[in-house]
C-alpha cells in the first residue's frame, strides 16, 4: 500500500513543481518560464538531453503507415514533446509540448496526451538499476501503481468512443516507441534541445 502511494506522490510533487514556476516566473510560455526559473535560480545541474521516447507514445496503424497521438498533441517544434530535468540527488522532470506548455497529470485542464505522456518526479538522480526499480518498475505490469485514470487515458478510441481492436482483437493502446525506432525523430529532437539550451545561454549572458 505504501509502494503504491509513494508512486503516485510523484505526479503530486510534479504537479507542484510545474505550478510553482508558471505562477512565479516570466514569460509567453511554461517553457520561458522554466528558462527563467533556471537562470535567476543559478540552477546548474540540468540537462534538456535526456531520452524523450517515454513521453511521446503513439500509436501506428495495422500497416504502419500512419502514425497517431493522443488527442491535444501539438504538432508544433516537430511535434517533440521536451524533457528538462534538474536536480542532482533526486530528479525533477519536467515535460514539455511543442507549443511550450508542460504536460503534468494532475492539471485541471490535461489533455489526453498531457495524461498519457505526463512528467512525474524521480527519486533516483540517473537511468540506472536505482532508476529502474524505484521509478519505472511500479508503473509497469509488475506493480501495476499507475493511476487507473490515466491507463484509461491510453487507449485509443475511434470517433464514436469505441476501444480500437487490432486484428487479434486485443485493445490498442498508445505506447512509447521501441529505441531503434527514434531515428525517425532524430533531427526534430536535436533541434529542441538545442533551442532550448540556447535560449537559456542567451538569457545568462543578459
Amino acid at each position: 500500500m505504501h509502494g503504491k502511494q509513494l508512486h503516485l506522490f510523484r505526479y503530486v510533487i510534479s504537479y507542484q513543481q510545474a505550478k510553482y514556476i508558471v505562477d512565479n516566473y516570466k514569460g509567453r510560455t511554461d517553457e520561458e518560464k522554466l528558462i527563467n526559473y533556471i537562470v535567476k535560480e543559478k540552477i546548474w545541474n540540468w540537462t534538456a538531453e535526456e531520452s524523450t521516447r517515454l513521453h511521446l507514445k503513439y500509436y501506428k496503424d495495422e500497416y504502419g503507415s500512419k502514425t497517431y497521438y493522443p488527442d491535444g498533441h501539438s504538432t508544433a517544434n516537430g511535434g517533440i514533446n521536451l524533457k528538462v530535468v534538474t536536480n542532482a540527488r533526486f530528479r525533477s522532470e519536467f515535460i514539455i509540448n511543442g507549443d511550450g506548455k508542460f504536460l503534468t497529470l494532475l492539471d485541471e485542464h490535461a489533455t489526453q496526451d498531457a495524461k498519457v505522456n505526463c512528467s512525474s518526479f524521480n527519486y533516483a538522480h540517473h537511468n540506472d538499476k536505482v532508476h529502474t526499480v524505484l521509478d519505472v518498475d511500479p508503473a509497469g505490469e509488475k506493480y501495476n501503481y499507475e493511476p487507473q485514470f490515466r491507463e484509461d487515458s491510453k487507449n485509443v478510441l475511434d470517433k464514436n468512443g469505441n476501444q480500437v481492436k487490432d486484428g487479434n482483437g486485443h485493445s490498442v493502446v498508445y505506447r512509447a516507441p521501441e529505441r531503434e525506432d527514434m531515428w525517425e525523430y532524430k533531427d526534430s529532437i536535436k533541434k529542441r534541445q538545442t533551442r532550448f539550451k540556447n535560449e537559456v545561454f542567451a538569457c545568462i549572458k543578459q
